[in-house]
């Protein structure tokens, strides 16, 4: 994390005010009273909170006086992005709002993602340090470093100090060493009284000796078991140990037999082969795209047939649309037919019986001469009738001929009509009859004759008066007949015709409508149409293809001449025989460092106990073998335990009286419930333990490299005089180049701040990779002389490649040494 900007809006003697860090060291200048230690703790106080104002923390909290703003911002860079941090007055530190570069918001749980898991006195502890920390380096021990490592380089380390402290207050619970009224303790003090109650009453007698010295004798052989069993676990753990170590070991001693003879190209040969190699299977790519697609030509050749298929598809669409104008036709002759079917029904329910045939021409006039051959009474009736006949003719066959023609017309007002005009004169002329009927009968003498006339044309069931006036009704119903009959023969011949076509047709579309059929063939037209044009598309296009076939494959053997010329001077043959040569290029090339990679990770002593064996099965034998004699003690242990246990049972059966073996059995029951707790509380103490060493072992590896950055640090700071630092629980100590040691509290004031310093940059640039936040320093270099002081700025520029450093200082003469100063007394007057 680095710093760019800060902006306070009000905190102690600083209001609406902006800061830039840009520059890497910052040194910030400043007199007393200038607000260095302000600006200070306004940086941690953005990160970690604003003090709450409790207790001696009620004056770190720098509330202004002046503006009624508390709070700012800080613009920091963290992961590769920037991020505005803002926090304004709030509970527990103020709140807090995060946004990233996107301008996504976020809050507290942003920020601890930002910071992880460090905290304001961890930062304080490591990263920020002045003068009053210097004043106390002979007070600083490895406990309280390896402390500090843990929260950094262990992942939940404060969870894991929660659990201890859990553990820990659990194990208070049972039992302490000075306590007495913890369940434990009470318990091993009620043992001791129950054991010498039964000394006092236990009776001497000869079985009893001999059982109490098979106890012991038992005893002495759990004693020395579990003593040979705690000898023979480090040796276990030492087999294990090398187990683990022996993938390492087995990879550094085959890479130390790595033959290291290659014939080596120059890079750029290696280069040149390995361009003209991404050409080749460029082209090789290209030639098997064009292949493809020619292949796919080929393999999807469009139908010879399409353009018999257009013309086979035409004429369905021709006879569609014949059949579609035809059964129009049929439909409106079907309204026709209901019509006349309405008509005709009509025309015969007028009548009580069927109706006859009509007569013919001839008939007609045989019926007439037999009824004008009859006595008529009144001489002038047969020219009164005659000429009648005429005008009725007329009104008939112009309401027959307005009939006919509105229904061919589909009017049906002249329909109406029609029908309306022409039984009007029937009916007239049957009005007419009746009167005439009246005044003229058929003589007798014609009677006979009549009679044979309509039996002989089926007359006989109507009267003989309407014989002649029923004929036009009789005629009408013939024609309308036979109509109907030409009509259904006309649909029936339709019927067949589509019938015809649609077996013509594929069976999914033999039951669609016409209009749907009609739909169907107009798309297969368009889809044979399609088909002729992409036959001439892709003629050109295989043209096309074939072209850039043979142009790609002269292009192919120019560039495998070329490669295989390059191949010729590395005494290989083809690609693979070349990759086989990178690989041992790369090989021999990483030899050495792959070599002293495995190596760093093995010691002297492992490799030489390592190397007792000479494969891994050798070492997994001896593993097991050691693990067998583990449980064969193991074993020994619980035969010795189960003996033990039915001693002492049979010595307290053989007790002369009862009070002797309620107390054994009392104290044998205590024993159980001692055991118990004592087990839960070893359980607790060896989870401590484990706990405590797992966070050790986590960590462990980091700290010989914060020794030796430190080291490295102090040796360039005491212009080579110092070349190693000892830092163990009781205190530091130095060696200097001419190998004499010192303990801190011997060195000058201005070198123990050296050590000092070394130790804390040692520690954080080591530790950037799990916590790299800015290092603020509080005019740490008070006691330094120009020569140190030039040589702290010189080692602070390097420390900030890694970690951004923020150099706080009343020291004016900082301005002749560095011109990346921020003078916060300019500040102030501005």
């Amino acid at each position: 994390m680095k710093i760019k900007k800060a902006h306070i809006d009000g905190f102690g003697k600083w209001h609406d005010q902006d800061f830039d860090f840009t520059a890497n060291p910052q040194i910030i200048y400043g007199p007393n009273e200038a607000g260095k230690t302000t600006l200070m703790a306004f940086l941690v106080s953005i990160l970690f909170g604003f003090a709450d104002g409790r207790g001696k923390n009620r004056f770190a909290q720098y509330i202004p006086k002046n503006t009624s703003s508390y709070g700012g911002s800080l613009q920091v860079e963290a992961n590769g992005e920037d991020y505005l941090i803002k926090r304004q007055r709030g509970r527990n530190g103020g709140k807090v709002t995060v946004i990233d570069s996107q301008g996504n918001q976020g809050g507290e749980q942003e920020l601890r993602n930002l910071i992880g898991t460090m905290d304001r006195s961890l930062y304080q502890a490591l990263f920020s340090f002045g003068q009053r920390d210097l004043a106390v380096v002979d007070e600083v021990n490895r406990d309280e470093w390896q402390q500090h490592l843990q929260q950094l380089g262990a992942v939940g380390s404060a969870q894991w100090d929660k659990l201890i402290s859990q553990y820990q207050k659990h194990a208070d619970h049972l039992y302490k060493p000075r306590g007495r009224k913890w369940p434990l303790n009470q318990d091993l003090h009620q043992y001791t009284v129950l054991t010498d109650k039964i000394k006092h009453v236990r009776g001497k007698f000869q079985h009893y000796q001999d059982l109490q010295t098979d106890l012991k004798n038992n005893q002495k052989v759990l004693q020395r078991t579990q003593s040979e069993l705690a000898n023979q676990k480090p040796a276990l753990q030492k087999l294990e140990h090398l187990h683990q170590l022996w993938p390492v070991y087995s990879k550094w001693r085959n890479n130390q037999q790595i033959d290291k003879s290659v014939n080596y190209l120059t890079d750029q040969q290696v280069m040149a082969v390995q361009k003209l190699q991404v050409k080749e299977k460029e082209i090789h790519h290209q030639q098997e795209e064009y292949q493809q697609r020619l292949t796919l030509l080929n393999t999807h050749p469009l139908s010879t047939q399409t353009t018999h298929h257009v013309q086979e598809l035409q004429r369905l669409k021709e006879r569609v649309i014949e059949l579609q104008a035809t059964g129009a036709l049929q439909q409106r002759q079907q309204d026709q037919v209901k019509d006349w079917q309405h008509e005709l029904n009509s025309i015969k329910g007028h009548y009580h019986y069927p109706l006859p045939a009509p007569l013919t021409p001839q008939a007609k006039t045989e019926l007439i001469q037999l009824l004008n051959g009859s006595t008529i009474s009144r001489i002038g009736n047969n020219q009164s009738a005659g000429d009648l006949s005429r005008p009725s003719m007329i009104g008939i066959i112009g309401g027959f001929v307005l009939f006919i023609i509105g229904l061919l017309a589909n009017i049906t007002f002249l329909t109406a009509l029609g029908a309306i005009v022409a039984f009007a004169t029937v009916m007239y002329l049957y009005y007419r009859r009746q009167k005439v009927d009246k005044d003229f009968s058929p003589v007798k003498d014609n009677a006979q004759e009549i009679n044979a006339f309509g039996r002989k044309h089926d007359l006989s069931d109507f009267p003989v008066d309407q014989w002649l006036l029923m004929q036009g009704d009789i005629e009408r119903a013939a024609e309308l007949s036979t109509q109907v009959k030409a009509a259904a023969q006309d649909q029936q011949q339709y019927n067949h015709q589509l019938t015809v076509f649609r077996r013509q047709l594929s069976p999914a579309l033999q039951t669609l409508p016409l209009s749907s059929v009609k739909a169907k063939i107009d798309d297969l037209l368009e889809q044979r149409q399609q088909a002729q044009q992409d036959v001439q598309v892709n003629t050109r296009e295989k043209a096309t293809i074939a072209s850039n076939l043979a142009r790609l494959a002269q292009e192919a053997n120019k560039i495998h001449q070329q490669k295989m010329n390059l191949y010729q001077q590395a005494d290989v043959h083809d690609d693979q025989q070349f990759a086989q040569y990178l690989a041992q290029r790369s090989a021999a090339q990483s030899q050495s460092l792959t070599s002293d990679a495995y190596g760093q990770q093995l010691t002297i002593t492992d490799r030489r106990e390592l190397a007792k064996y000479v494969s891994k099965e050798e070492l997994e034998s001896a593993l097991t073998r050691m693990q067998e004699q583990i449980n064969h003690l193991n074993l020994t242990i619980t035969k010795a335990q189960t003996k033990i246990q039915k001693d002492k049972v049979e010595i307290t059966s053989l007790a002369e009286d009862g009070t002797l073996s309620n107390l054994e059995q009392e104290r044998a029951n205590l024993a159980t419930k001692i055991w118990r707790e004592v087990q839960e509380w070893l359980q607790y103490q060896l989870a401590i333990e484990w706990i405590n060493k797992a966070l050790v072992k986590a960590s462990a590896d980091r700290y010989p490299a914060i020794i030796r950055q430190a080291e490295r640090f102090f040796f360039l700071l005491t212009e080579n005089r110092y070349t190693k630092i000892d830092l163990t629980v009781d205190g530091i100590k130095v060696v200097r180049a001419d190998q004499e040691v010192f303990l801190v509290e011997e060195l000058s004031q201005g070198t123990a701040e050296q050590l000092y310093i070394a130790l804390r940059l040692g520690f954080v640039t080591v530790m950037s990779d799990q916590a790299n936040f800015p290092i603020i320093i509080d005019d740490g270099f008070v006691n330094f002389d120009n020569v140190r002081r030039q040589r702290m700025l010189k080692l602070l520029t390097e420390i900030a490649k890694k970690n951004q450093v923020l150099y706080f200082t009343a020291d004016d003469r900082v301005k002749k040494l560095s011109a990346s100063v921020l003078d916060l007394q300019a500040l102030n007057h501005e």
